[in-house]
């Protein structure tokens, strides 16, 4: 089934906690066509508008220069993992800051060990209404929603979908972030996968293990659709089609909520 679209790493060289230079960009490109990948968006760290835009474009088109000369059969599409803060919605209207591939999804970091910040699920509710789609990467790492899986629910029923990372599945980022993905799974709130890829073969080594687990203790059918579907929809600025969710811990369907309103589901 390769041809997998990857929403979330750290290729783009010298610019964050990523590839440090150009070689190793290359090195992780290499990896990522290995594992079965064939479109990745770049969502390198930003906070505050900076990097600005122009420097990852710019970043971003040197790496498809550098691949497409080695012949190494990796598009890349634009992002960047936005640290959330109370000025996300002014710098994605002045330009400032990035979504995914130029669409109305758009990465939203929340702090992994502090508590969440008191404006969270309003900031939400706003990006939602001026048409944006916040999607939380790595929610299996954040302390606060771990200890809280109720507000896991929450969030989506503000607006927020979730993307997790493929080597939680394993337990290679702690047992906790692993009973984190798996009642995500229960409660239909993992709604992405993603490498969240730093370095050559990290994690993505997991990838395939991980799709086994996935297709193994749960439905084959969530492989296609966690690969290519729903990352394919995403790029494209198109609805997603989610099932209906549950809160992990009250297992209760959502009814009448904020994203009812606004997306219909």
């Amino acid at each position: 089934m390769p041809g997998y679209i990857d929403l979330h790493n750290h290729i783009l060289p010298g610019i964050d906690d990523g590839a440090r230079d150009m070689e190793e960009a290359v090195n992780l490109a290499r990896d990522m066509v290995a594992a079965g990948y064939s479109k990745v968006v770049a969502t390198p760290h930003a906070h505050g508008g900076k990097p600005a835009p122009s420097v990852i474009l710019e970043r971003l088109g040197e790496l498809q220069e550098e691949l497409n000369s080695r012949q190494i059969p990796l598009t890349l599409l634009p992002g960047a993992e936005n640290h959330i803060s109370p000025d996300i919605l002014e710098l994605l209207e002045t330009g400032e800051a990035l979504t995914i591939n130029n669409t109305g999804y758009l990465l939203l970091e929340l702090p992994i060990l502090q508590p969440l910040p008191p404006y969270t699920s309003r900031l939400i509710q706003n990006l939602v209404m001026c048409g944006y789609r916040p999607v939380i990467p790595h929610p299996e790492r954040v302390i606060v929603l771990r200890h809280k899986p109720a507000l896991l629910y929450s969030l989506y029923r503000d607006g927020a979908i979730y993307q997790v990372t493929w080597a939680a599945l394993l337990g290679l980022l702690g047992n906790a972030a692993k009973k984190t993905v798996q009642a995500m799974l229960k409660a239909n709130l993992a709604h992405l996968f993603a490498t969240d890829a730093h370095h050559s073969a990290t994690r993505l080594l997991a990838v395939n293990k991980a799709a086994a687990v996935l297709e193994k203790e749960w439905e084959s059918e969530l492989l296609p659709l966690m690969f290519t579907r729903r990352p394919q929809l995403l790029i494209d600025d198109k609805p997603l089609g989610l099932p209906e969710a549950e809160s992990p811990e009250k297992r209760a369907p959502a009814k009448g909520s904020f994203l009812a309103r606004f997306f219909g589901a």
